[in-house]
C-alpha cells in the first residue's frame, strides 16, 4: 500500500510531554519556583502559542527558544533570564529517553518492510542527541528537522524537501504519521500523502479526517502488516 512511512518526532515516537513536564520542572525549580500542575499547564499554553506562530513562519528557531520563557517569566511577574532557562531546558530535553508506548517495538516491527523517514519541527540540538541516545538513528532513512532546514510543517517546502530525500518517490507512497491535526496532517493532506493521525485524547482533532486514527503507535502492526 505504502513505501514509505513518514514519522512525526514529539509525542509519537517520543513521550515529549513526560520529557517537557521533567525538565521544566528543574529548570523553574532551579529558580526557587514551587511546582505545579497549573505552572505546567500556563507554560504549555504559551508554549503553544510560541510553536504556531513558528510554524506560521511568524517568528523564527532562535525567537522561538527564549521568546516562550521570556513569556512565562512576564507573566509571573518574576526575575529571571529567560536565555539561561531556555539553555537549561533544551538540554534537559536532549537528554530524555521517554518513548511512546510501543513505540521502539513498532519501529522494528515495520522496518523490514517499509522505508522510514522522521520528519519533526523541533530543534536540532534537542532531536540530534535524543535520536542518539535512544538509539534510532538506525531505523531511519532520513531525518528532516525543521530547524536546520528552515522551514517547518504544514507548509510545503518542508515536504518538498522530505521528498527529496526519498529521491523519486511520490506523495501516494507515502504515509505520514503525527499528532498534530495541522502540521502533521493537514500538512500530509495538502501535499497528497496519506496521513494517520495520533489520538491522544486531548480534544484536538484534524478539520478533515485522516485515512487512519491510533492511540498508540503499536495498532500500525495490524493495519500495515496484514
Amino acid at each position: 500500500m505504502y513505501n514509505w512511512l513518514l514519522f512525526d518526532a514529539d509525542n509519537t515516537v517520543w513521550d515529549f510531554s513526560a520529557a517537557e513536564s521533567n525538565s521544566l520542572r528543574q529548570c523553574l525549580e532551579s529558580i526557587g519556583l514551587e511546582w505545579t500542575d497549573d505552572l505546567l499547564n500556563t507554560y504549555r499554553a504559551i508554549n503553544h502559542v510560541a510553536w504556531r506562530e513558528y510554524e506560521q513562519g511568524l517568528i523564527n528557531s532562535l525567537n522561538l527558544r527564549t521568546i516562550r520563557f521570556q513569556r512565562l517569566i512576564d507573566h509571573l511577574g518574576i526575575d529571571a533570564d529567560a536565555t539561561k532557562l531556555s539553555v537549561q531546558y533544551r538540554r534537559g530535553l536532549a537528554a530524555s529517553d521517554h518513548f511512546m508506548p510501543g513505540a521502539e517495538q513498532t519501529l522494528q516491527a515495520l522496518r523490514p518492510h517499509y522505508r522510514m523517514g522522521l520528519i519533526t519541527n523541533g530543534l536540532s540540538e534537542v532531536q540530534r542527541p535524543r535520536l542518539k541516545n535512544t538509539r534510532l538513528d538506525d531505523f531511519f532513512d532520513f531525518v528532516l528537522i525543521s530547524d536546520e532546514v528552515g522551514v517547518a510543517k504544514p507548509e510545503g517546502a518542508f515536504f518538498d524537501l522530505a521528498f527529496a530525500e526519498m529521491k523519486g518517490a511520490r506523495p501516494e507512497e507515502a504515509l505520514v504519521i503525527g499528532d498534530n491535526p495541522v502540521s502533521d496532517i493537514m500538512g500530509a493532506q495538502l501535499y497528497g500523502c496519506a496521513s494517520c493521525w495520533m489520538d491522544l485524547g486531548n480534544g484536538k482533532s484534524p478539520e478533515r479526517d485522516a485515512d487512519f486514527t491510533v492511540r498508540e503507535l503499536r495498532e500500525l502492526e495490524s493495519i500495515l502488516l496484514d
